[in-house]
């Protein structure tokens, strides 16, 4: 698991080297990274694969939710704490596909629930670079989910934190 983890979050910060202040250790679950402003400047990221296959539709991909210390069959959520984004990352590595979704409307979940993309969407980022999808949520909400190649993964992130509703930098900064 930790070579999977190592692999992921290099792949992420990878694309990001030019803007990175400092990140926490590769290996360990979630990734913290400061970005030079005017990125997003603090972030947690929580970064999984993205799988194809298992979902209820044949046409999706997906990514397997779990957070450190939780246990099959409990409930988890992510840590939005310390002036932190919680970001929801997953990654295919075959197609150089980041897909991030709103992670703050998904505040409980099952140790091995899923988040959804629809393959289109998937397909597009790989063929375009970007890609956009709404999806309706169980609890009315439409979520907007981004997918990009490494290429566009820092506009991305500031298009995540834009439709996540924005980021206070006072906070950030602890100002």
């Amino acid at each position: 698991m930790p070579n999977i983890t190592k692999r992921l979050h290099a792949a992420f910060l990878e694309p990001l080297e030019d803007a990175i202040e400092w990140h926490s250790a590769i290996g360990v679950k979630p990734l913290s990274v400061d970005l030079a402003l005017p990125n997003p400047p603090r972030l947690r990221v929580y970064m999984y694969s993205l799988v194809s296959g298992g979902t209820v539709r044949p046409n999706e991909y997906k990514g397997v939710l779990r957070v450190p210390g939780q246990k099959v069959g409990d409930y988890g959520s992510f840590d939005h704490s310390g002036g932190r984004l919680a970001l929801l990352v997953a990654y295919r590595e075959d197609l150089d596909v980041f897909v991030l979704w709103d992670a703050s409307l998904h505040p409980r979940f099952k140790n091995g629930g899923n988040v959804q993309v629809r393959d289109y969407t998937v397909h597009g980022a790989a063929a375009l670079g970007r890609a956009r999808q709404n999806r309706p949520l169980v609890s009315g909400v439409v979520e907007a989910v981004i997918a990009c190649q490494s290429c566009n993964l820092l506009e991305a992130l500031r298009d995540r934190v834009a439709w996540t509703g924005g980021f206070d930098r006072t906070v950030a900064s602890g100002r």
